[in-house]
């Protein structure tokens, strides 16, 4: 009996294979960041320019293949050849100046932060997929995930004529195999929103919109006859390093352009100005548009001190009024990289000091439905994903510990206590992340 006994508890600490618990998922997650040493990164511009790099795991019938690739960008075939470019803002004018004039490729070419799901017609495990990886300052690389070797492969870069820079949360619509994405003119303050067709070359659609201020808009959101973006007062001061901040005594204007009566509807927030990177969810009725993100009522691109709080903001379409929604509980946390799944987000929580992601919460709304933490000495090194594996959220992504030993993770997001299981990835120093994708 004791032997028993003895067994049982063995077999319940002893660490299991993913086939144990999720045995019916097979894909492919990847997850690109900059290829930077995270412990070295003082400043969110350093964190911003790094070469892409995608991290990733092919997952066949519980067996995980670990893949790393350097996207093969014409920065870095440049650099190759010549040299690495200086990061010293007057040289990186300057380099910027000869890219104008088709003397460079784009310094600012990285890759780095996010994949995009074409949706080609093929089944995963049976041919090539492409993706697409995105930088707000330069066009996409498609990049070709490969399940039968389990290998990741720089494709090309796709060059239009009239897009310029694709936004690095440029949209899919898999109804209509278009796709939605915008430029912003720093210099001329205007945003150009684009709906292009599956080859990424024909326009179908073309508007430029004003901005009262500096545009550097890294998310926007296609709505059913719209798309909706945050005018946030972004300003210029040239004594400082990085001349852009943010500057939260003007007010934040979300704009709605409806592409039907090609006209801009402006409302105003009058509560303290704030910038936007990433929304959870945005829900449009007739009478009011309901948008939930997270919220920087600072930004210092100087710094790494960011700290978001996520909020519901509530327009009335009829009095034009904007509302601003809090949870008290959310208010103490560090919450951003909204990750939807049916009515919930999950959200990784930053903790200030450490600078690491030891939680999650899961919200319905604004209202705290889930706070898990992940074990101790794991920290999230990015953007998680979402699987569904009968019905059920399967949240999956990677974290690394003290001694920067990586980590594939999968756990049901409603019950991570229960279902988290862990493989090492066979990788020291894994970076940090930015944003992933699944294709099954």
């Amino acid at each position: 009996m004791n032997y028993i006994f003895f067994v049982c508890i063995l077999w319940m600490i002893t660490p299991r294979p993913i086939h144990c618990f999720f045995p019916k998922i097979s894909g492919f997650y990847g997850m690109v960041g900059p290829n930077i040493d995270k412990k070295k990164v003082n400043t969110l511009y350093e964190l911003f320019i790094g070469d892409g790099v995608i991290q990733g795991v092919f997952i066949d019938k519980g067996e995980i293949t670990f893949i790393k690739h350097i996207i093969n960008t014409e920065k870095l075939q440049y650099e190759n050849k010549h040299g690495k470019f200086s990061k010293n803002n007057m040289m990186m004018f300057l380099y910027m100046l000869l890219h104008e004039m088709k003397m460079l490729p784009n310094p600012l070419g990285l890759a780095n932060t996010a994949l995009l799901d074409i949706h080609e017609k093929t089944p995963a495990a049976a041919t090539p997929r492409n993706i697409l990886s995105l930088f707000e300052r330069d066009q996409p690389y498609k990049i070709q995930v490969d399940f039968k070797n389990k290998e990741l492969n720089t494709i090309c870069k796709i060059n239009t004529k009239q897009i310029k820079h694709f936004s690095g949360h440029s949209k899919y619509d898999t109804r209509t195999n278009t796709l939605h994405t915008i430029d912003y003119n720093v210099l001329c303050n205007d945003v150009s929103y684009f709906q292009t067709d599956n080859t990424f070359q024909n326009i179908i659609e073309k508007v430029k919109l004003k901005t009262e201020y500096i545009p550097i808009i890294h998310d926007f959101v296609v709505l059913s006859d719209a798309i909706l973006y945050m005018d946030s007062p972004l300003v210029w001061n040239f004594l400082r390093k990085i001349p852009v901040f943010l500057y939260n005594k003007k007010p934040t204007y979300i704009k709605i352009y409806n592409t039907t009566t090609q006209k801009t509807t402006k409302y105003i927030c009058n509560e303290n100005g704030f910038y936007i990177f990433h929304y959870g969810d945005v829900i449009d009725t007739p009478e009011t548009i309901e948008i939930y993100g997270a919220l920087y009522e600072t930004l210092d691109f100087t710094s790494l001190n960011i700290d978001g709080k996520y909020r519901k903001l509530l327009v009335n379409k009829k009095t034009g009024e904007v509302s601003v929604h809090k949870n008290p509980i959310l208010e103490n946390m560090n919450l951003d990289f909204p990750v939807k799944w049916k009515d919930y987000v999950l959200l990784r929580n930053l903790h200030g000091n450490d600078r690491v992601i030891k939680d999650f919460v899961v919200c319905k709304g604004i209202e705290v439905v889930k706070h898990m933490e992940l074990p101790e000495n794991r920290f999230l090194c990015g953007e998680p994903a979402i699987i569904e594996e009968d019905g059920k959220p399967i949240v999956v992504g990677f974290v690394y510990d003290h001694e920067d030993n990586g980590y594939f993770i999968m756990f049901d997001m409603f019950h991570m206590k229960e279902s988290y299981v862990e493989i090492p990835v066979p990788i020291k120093n894994m970076t940090i992340g930015f944003h992933s994708v699944v294709l099954q």
